[in-house]
């Protein structure tokens, strides 16, 4: 089962209508008042392997996003908060500008949504003084239910939220501040606004009934947002990086925000939206569904004019696109490179100043090759790989080991850094047969020998929203429980071994040690070194197995420990279906509801809300208003295998 989606016609926005949205919000005066506290939840279990060093180097984009788009819409009173700048942060002490958070929105992704729940758990020490909490992020659009009743007591929780794009984040303010009283507080407008039904009318939101009995929690669904087709329509990053909170390990807020002159020094990597949408349908992503199978873009003149403005206000040179698949459309991908060849910056061309990095898959690129000259040219440096099997086995996206060996040659001799990240499962060995490239060892070897610049796999893990998911809850592949102890969200990273039929998992664990041992090790590290004078791509090759090899290091003895705990203490599965922790129920016929995950119908659902006990049988295609209820245990969450 995946998330649904609306029907083609009923998918956009009408053209303008994010701007018109900020228009009007722009004009709510006393409500610019506000002050905003957006935190990006992240859980520090997460650093490991060989991207250990970019987390802190990067402010992500969805939460400066957020950043740009209220500020654009009037509001003044805004800071950002990244946990992993600012760890001790809590939101029950925060004061901005004088005064006490009146908004705390909180995103995250699956792996950090016991840090986002830990910050709500906080926000909840003020009591009726608390601000109105709005989660939203990746564990928000495909887990929103599991955000309320968070404990130790009943009604500690989110008040909304958020399972779409900013769009949806600029309905809900509009439809709250139109119940906004005199000294009124963003919370008792909420308030109004749930009790009066007024929400329902706001595709894109999950909130508690206000007619469930108490006890019995039921979550209102008001079915699935709708998306902007006109990425240019969202204001130029820029008021995102200059409400940046300063690095630090206090509790409060910093009286000012990180100064804009020092951003790129402290996050000289900058994510940005360029392309969102694939035209693959792996079985275990999620991703294609969660947009829709669109395929969306920024105008080639706005991309450019996006980079030039983040280097020349704050000295960012590295760009990260946060693509699904940058080259899955060659128009578009001529076009954006070709503006970026002509845009100029101190009397050079953007190109020379800057390095642009993006996600493809071999497939594709392999197909365009002949155009990875002008991506050079225009600032392309490297591209991560979606591979996931050298060999197609696991997953055939057109990738074979002789298209791969031609294209990273290629791409070395073009100047751009071929990256690869692979998939490890239960049915892969470790060795294969000479002249037979399945073995796991056999792969990593093999991708080091062809030129790639750096390494990354992941084991198989049902990502939740995708098509596997069900098959590995009935078959008992799930892990739930380790030693008596539920398995964490974090490790629904890919890392952690924590979905495996295999007899020995603990050794499917150090199985992935060993890949990235075989690919990042001081025998490697020599043979780059000899031959780093080849070309610029050698010296990252060097560079990148230095930074592999203290990432190793880092994470080895957490990943042996994680195996040691699966061949030492007792293992349980989940066993089949769940039923729903907080049923969910449709705003528009009170009937309950999946999404993302199929589940076992409630028991004596509230007549109250005259829902009927069998859950509602939604067509993807043809229903617009309707979702699919997510099973809300607080393990069923996992790894989303992309950018």
């Amino acid at each position: 089962m995946e998330l649904p989606q609306r029907k083609t016609e009923e998918v956009y926005l009408p053209n303008g209508a994010f701007t018109a949205a900020m228009s009007r919000l722009g004009r709510l005066g006393e409500a610019h008042a506000l002050r905003i506290g957006i935190v990006y939840a992240f859980d520090f279990r997460t650093r490991m392997l060989p991207y250990w060093y970019a987390d802190k180097r990067m402010a992500p984009c969805s939460v400066r996003t957020l950043g740009d788009v209220l500020h654009a819409a009037g509001f003044k009173h805004i800071r950002i908060i990244l946990q992993q700048w600012t760890p001790n942060f809590r939101p029950s002490v925060a004061q901005l500008d004088g005064r006490p958070l009146d908004l705390l929105l909180v995103s995250a992704m699956q792996v950090h949504a016991e840090s986002a729940y830990e910050l709500i758990r906080d926000a909840h020490r003020l009591g009726a003084a608390r601000p109105l909490i709005v989660a939203g992020g990746p564990k928000a659009i495909y887990e929103p239910t599991d955000y309320f009743e968070l404990g130790p007591t009943a009604g500690v929780g989110a008040d909304c939220v958020v399972t779409g794009e900013a769009f949806v984040l600029l309905h809900f303010l509009e439809t709250l501040l139109a119940q906004w009283e005199a000294n009124d507080s963003a919370r008792s407008a909420f308030e109004r606004a749930r009790r009066s039904g007024s929400l329902v009318d706001v595709p894109g939101l999950v909130y508690l009934s206000p007619q469930a009995p108490a006890g019995q929690p039921v979550a209102i669904n008001t079915g699935v947002q709708r998306l902007l087709r006109d990425l240019d329509e969202l204001p130029l990053p820029d008021a995102g990086y200059r409400m940046l909170e300063p690095p630090h390990r206090a509790r409060r807020l910093r009286a000012r925000p990180y100064p804009s002159e020092k951003v790129g020094k402290r996050a000289p990597i900058a994510s940005i939206i360029t392309t969102q949408g694939c035209r693959f349908n792996c079985p275990y992503c999620p991703i294609p569904a969660a947009n829709q199978r669109t395929w969306r873009h920024k105008s080639p003149r706005r991309l450019a004019a996006e980079i030039k403005h983040i280097h020349e206000q704050f000295g960012i040179r590295s760009f990260f696109g946060t693509d699904d698949n940058f080259f899955n459309n060659r128009e578009t991908v001529v076009a954006m490179m070709s503006e970026l060849c002509r845009t100029r910056t101190g009397g050079v061309p953007l190109g020379q100043r800057i390095r642009f990095h993006t996600e493809a898959t071999q497939f594709d690129v392999y197909k365009e090759r002949d155009i990875l000259p002008l991506c050079r040219k225009a600032g392309l440096r490297g591209v991560w790989f979606g591979i996931e099997d050298v060999t197609g086995e696991l997953v055939n996206k057109g990738q074979t080991p002789g298209r791969t060996a031609k294209l990273f040659a290629l791409m070395h001799e073009v100047g751009i850094q071929p990256m690869a990240m692979l998939i490890h499962s239960d049915d892969q060995p470790l060795h294969s047969r000479k002249g037979d490239l399945s073995g796991l060892l056999d792969q990593s070897r093999y991708l080091f020998n062809i030129g790639a610049v750096s390494y990354q796999c992941t084991y198989l893990t049902p990502a939740v929203g995708a098509r596997t998911l069900e098959a590995a809850i009935e078959s008992g592949s799930l892990l739930r429980t380790v030693g008596g102890k539920l398995i964490p969200q974090a490790f629904y990273d890919g890392n952690h071994v924590i979905a495996s039929r295999h007899a020995r998992p603990w050794q499917q664990q150090t199985n992935l040690l060993r890949a990235y041992a075989a690919f990042y090790n001081p025998i490697n590290t020599i043979r780059a070194l000899v031959r780093l004078r080849r070309n610029v791509v050698s010296r990252k090759r060097l560079v990148f197995q230095f930074i592999g090899q203290i990432g190793l290091l880092m994470t080895m003895p957490k990943l042996l420990a994680w195996a040691w705990r699966l061949r030492r203490e007792p293992i349980k599965a989940w066993e089949g279906l769940q039923r729903a922790r907080i049923p969910m129920a449709d705003a528009q016929t009170g009937r309950e509801i999946n999404w993302a995950v199929k589940h076992i119908p409630t028991r004596n659902l509230p007549d109250a809300l005259g829902v009927a006990s069998q859950p509602a049988n939604v067509d993807r295609r043809q229903e617009s208003r309707r979702g699919t209820l997510l099973e809300t245990h607080q393990g069923a969450s996992s790894l989303c295998h992309s950018s």
